[in-house]
């Protein structure tokens, strides 16, 4: 991984709860969507529909861009967050995606339901090795 991070900035991270993630079409053009990810200080993970426009972007260009930030819309001198450049990869099984759904659902109560959630190989996660990350913050705590 070619990021550093310090503890409490690991922290921030697995707690924000939605992240914005940006792909590219064929036609390089740029496409941002809502995703719910989670982090383990070293990679994020995101749980996707298999018929997704993104994963068909994913497999065309795996460089992708990955925005999660902390609003108060009441305080913006608290405003903080991070921006990941990574590179992507489409999971369906393994020792890595049992791993990845473990924490998923653990962060994201809705993917659990009276059967245990979806079977391994039904629903895609898209693991994203961050390459350099951006930071800010406009309140007391830096990031």
């Amino acid at each position: 991984m070619g990021i550093r991070l310090s503890k409490s900035e690991k922290t921030f991270i697995k707690q924000l709860p939605v992240g914005h993630l940006a792909t590219a079409t064929e036609d390089c053009e740029p496409v941002v969507r809502p995703v719910w990810p989670v982090f383990d200080g070293e990679y994020f993970y995101i749980a996707s529909d298999p018929d997704t426009p993104k994963l068909a972007h994913i497999e065309l260009n795996p460089q992708v861009s990955l925005a999660m930030d902390d609003y108060d819309k009441d305080n913006w001198s608290n405003l903080k967050g991070i921006r990941v450049q990574g590179e992507a990869e489409i999971l369906w099984n393994g020792e890595e995606y049992r791993y990845a759904h473990s924490m998923l659902k653990e962060k994201y109560p809705e993917y659990k339901t009276a059967d245990g959630g979806w079977k391994e190989g039904e629903i895609p996660i898209i693991k994203i090795t961050p390459i350099n990350l951006d930071k800010w913050s406009s309140g007391k705590w830096k990031l």
